[in-house]
């Protein structure tokens, strides 16, 4: 496979697999720009089975920073939603275009990024108890199928993810700890769809042990960065980035 590619094509999927590397350890929203990018290289399909093996290496990466920093709870209420997301996905591949997909998901994180900005402004007090009860639960279900569907579409769930977390007002180092077992559950996941969708193949894995070395500089670049980073400007990017993507997905498809 890699010997087909072009050099800017290489040079333009070495630099979106940094990006994954450094969203591993710096902020899981960075993985965002990143997914639309290979996207746009390999076509959504076989950039989601080719990133998988290097995803995996930056979560074990991320565990070994972050792994004692986890809202357990936070995770567990996401998973049903993102295991209907990950099957609703992988049947709408078989009859939609990649394109018309990934513009329904732009739309989606379009939305969900303009609702979290009116709250973060309205931020009242009634809101907080809201937030207490069953819009919880909701909240949790919507983001959960969120996350498989742009996670497995787009390799982009961090979008979906940061979303939750911020609504759900965590610190940025749990942001961190749950972010990085929450994907590496999601994108072990992934693995016998791709595989069972003929898209993980042995070629891709090859393909993608040549980028190894780049996800891991990514992460170590990441994780420097997350050191000396304030945190109103950790969220403050993540919502401009969620941004960025879903208009890149309505855009390009």
């Amino acid at each position: 496979m890699i010997s087909e590619w072009s050099t800017l094509s290489i040079a333009i999927i070495a630099a979106a697999i940094f990006l994954y590397g450094m969203s591993k350890t710096a902020m899981p929203v960075a993985g965002v720009v990143a997914g639309p990018v290979l996207a746009a290289v390999l076509t959504p399909g076989v950039a989601s089975a080719f990133a998988i093996p290097l995803l995996l290496v930056g979560d074990i990466y991320a565990l070994a920073l972050y792994r004692s920093h986890v809202n357990w709870p936070l995770i567990l209420r996401l998973i049903p939603g993102v295991l209907a997301g990950l099957l609703l996905t992988a049947f709408l591949f078989t009859i939609l275009s990649p394109a018309t997909l990934s513009r329904m998901l732009g739309v989606l994180i379009l939305i969900s990024v303009l609702l979290e900005v009116v709250r973060m402004r309205q931020n009242s007090d009634s809101e907080k108890a809201e937030d207490n009860s069953r819009v919880r639960v909701v909240k949790a279900g919507f983001f959960g199928v969120l996350a498989g569907m742009t996670s497995m579409a787009a390799n982009a769930g961090g979008t979906a993810m940061s979303l939750y977390l911020i609504n759900m007002r965590v610190s940025t180092i749990t942001f961190m700890g749950t972010s990085a077992w929450f994907f590496l559950f999601v994108n072990l996941t992934k693995v016998p769809l791709l595989i069972n969708l003929d898209l993980l193949t042995t070629q891709t894995l090859l393909s993608g042990a040549w980028f190894v070395p780049v996800v891991i500089a990514g992460a170590a670049v990441g994780s420097v960065i997350f050191r000396h980073l304030p945190k109103i400007w950790f969220y403050r990017i993540a919502l401009v980035l969620s941004s960025l993507a879903a208009l890149w997905l309505l855009i390009h498809g």
